[in-house]
């Protein structure tokens, strides 16, 4: 058996193709993945040993001579996809997101194969709502997809698949790689891949107004990002903390342990980064992405909110006082609010294997 799935654009769509198709090899079943031709895309595939199957996907230009162009490609790729599948003869055809699902699904339905298409965020994207009506599965992270939508009448709620090693990491080994200090309380920085600069500008200014006695049992490890990185440490260093300690890395590697030692959080609200944080069982602080298409990442945090899972501040509402007092809740919290990010981290927890089990259906 043979299953094609196509992800690209980003990690958010990528990773959680990798944790799913693992479970498959895992009951061997033979797994090729598609996705466009940016560097980013195949660099992500490659760190985990992934040699992925690939198509020029691109998005529709601006104006409509560039609209023009963009649907000529895409139709292209339709016909690139169609060979494919026919060539290989895939049981089933899986889209996780990014430009190239759209191709792989058409072409797809064309053939008359199975298809089931996954659903990261809390409000149905452009491609996959014009795709869902003919998909044979449409499968969901968030409920609120499938409440009073009328997409696909055979939708089911599994969750966001996350790579199973992202548990097995060492609150112990944390503190070495780190060097962080085992006797204190860990808030763990995460801006994502897309527009934190802004975020860290109002967290350093937030820095000094948290340096106090009340703070002395508290670290701070940051991941700054590559692009951010050397600005936030000229301006760490400019800073003169006495009780706070924070360390600063431009990317973390082993993020199993920075997720061991965390014991909250502050993160943007992409999908995969939700998914991680609540199966690890971090309660966090929101922030959206303003810019993010659909405005998905705050309707994604309000689901966790509803939950009691986490706490939202828009970045248009985010002051260094507010943030200040927010951390301080964020601490408060995390105790008092640990069964429900227990609860729905179990959803995420066994999404894999749960997508998993949906796509082998679809062969039978």
């Amino acid at each position: 058996m043979r299953v094609l799935i196509a992800a690209g654009g980003t990690g958010g769509h990528i990773l959680p193709a990798i944790a799913v198709g693992s479970v498959l090899s895992g009951r061997r079943i033979t797994v090729d993945y598609l996705c466009g031709e940016r560097d980013v895309e195949l660099a992500l595939y490659r760190q985990h040993n992934l040699q992925p199957l690939v198509v020029p996907a691109r998005q529709l230009g601006q104006g409509l001579g560039g609209k023009l162009r963009g649907f000529g490609a895409a139709m292209s790729n339709v016909v690139r996809c169609a060979r494919l599948i026919h060539s290989r003869q895939y049981a089933v055809v899986v889209g996780m997101g990014g430009y190239v699902a759209g191709p792989a699904l058409a072409a797809a339905l064309c053939l008359r194969r199975p298809t089931l298409v996954h659903e990261a965020n809390s409000v149905i994207g452009k491609t996959n709502r014009l795709l869902a009506p003919f998909v044979s599965r449409l499968a969901v992270n968030f409920e609120s997809c499938v409440v009073g939508s009328r997409v696909h009448r055979n939708t089911v709620v599994v969750g966001m698949p996350i790579r199973s090693w992202l548990l097995n990491g060492s609150r112990s080994e944390a503190c070495r790689i780190f060097d962080l200090d085992a006797t204190k309380k860990t808030l763990l920085v995460v801006g994502g891949s897309q527009g934190a600069r802004r975020l860290y500008e109002i967290l350093l200014e937030t820095l000094p107004l948290l340096d106090g006695p009340d703070v002395a049992n508290l670290q701070i490890l940051w991941s700054g990002g590559t692009a951010n990185f050397e600005w936030v440490a000229q301006r760490l260093k400019a800073i003169n903390l006495r009780y706070l300690q924070v360390r600063l890395i431009p990317y973390i590697e082993h993020m199993e342990h920075a997720l061991a030692v965390a014991d909250a959080a502050i993160a943007r609200a992409g999908a995969s980064t939700i998914a991680e944080l609540l199966a690890a069982g971090i309660y966090a602080l929101y922030v959206p992405l303003p810019s993010a298409i659909y405005d998905h990442q705050r309707l994604n945090a309000e689901q966790v909110v509803r939950a009691g899972a986490g706490r939202m501040v828009l970045e248009s509402e985010l002051t260094p006082e507010r943030l200040s007092a927010e951390v301080r809740e964020l601490f408060a919290g995390a105790v008092a609010d640990r069964s429900n990010v227990a609860r729905l981290g179990e959803l995420h927890r066994r999404a894999a294997e749960r997508l998993a089990e949906e796509i082998v259906s679809l062969a039978k």
